[in-house]
């Protein structure tokens, strides 16, 4: 790996920890915050193996959930549908929400050492 490439990593894998940080403390939808996880994860093992860290469980999620428009495409649904949809996707979510959360908090540990890194 070059120069170029460790630091293109390390801009990842600073992105993926705030990330984490974001789902953990809800302040992103955890929808959204799934399908950045698994883009910042492709990216950085595009560039080298990222050990000990596995996603899988954002990816069950993000499969489960694909269905369901994201907050900035529901603008254009009516709202009776939404609410229907809605139903269904709290149930997917209650159901996710604590090990999602739970691989969060794993990810902010593991990935703590990026702070030390410029």
């Amino acid at each position: 790996m070059n120069k170029f490439e460790e630091l293109k990593r390390n801009r990842y894998i600073k992105k993926m920890h705030s990330n984490a940080i974001a789902m953990f403390t809800r302040q992103i939808d955890l929808r959204e915050g799934c399908l950045k996880m698994e883009y910042f994860y492709d990216q950085i093992e595009h560039i080298s193996s990222l050990e000990g860290i596995d996603i899988d469980i954002f990816k069950e999620f993000s499969l489960k959930t694909s269905f369901f428009p994201l907050p900035k495409e529901r603008e254009v649904y009516n709202q009776e549908y939404l609410t229907a949809l809605d139903a269904r996707l709290s149930t997917i979510e209650e159901q996710y929400r604590d090990r999602v959360l739970q691989k969060c908090g794993e990810l902010v540990s593991k990935l703590q050492y990026i702070k030390t890194i410029v």
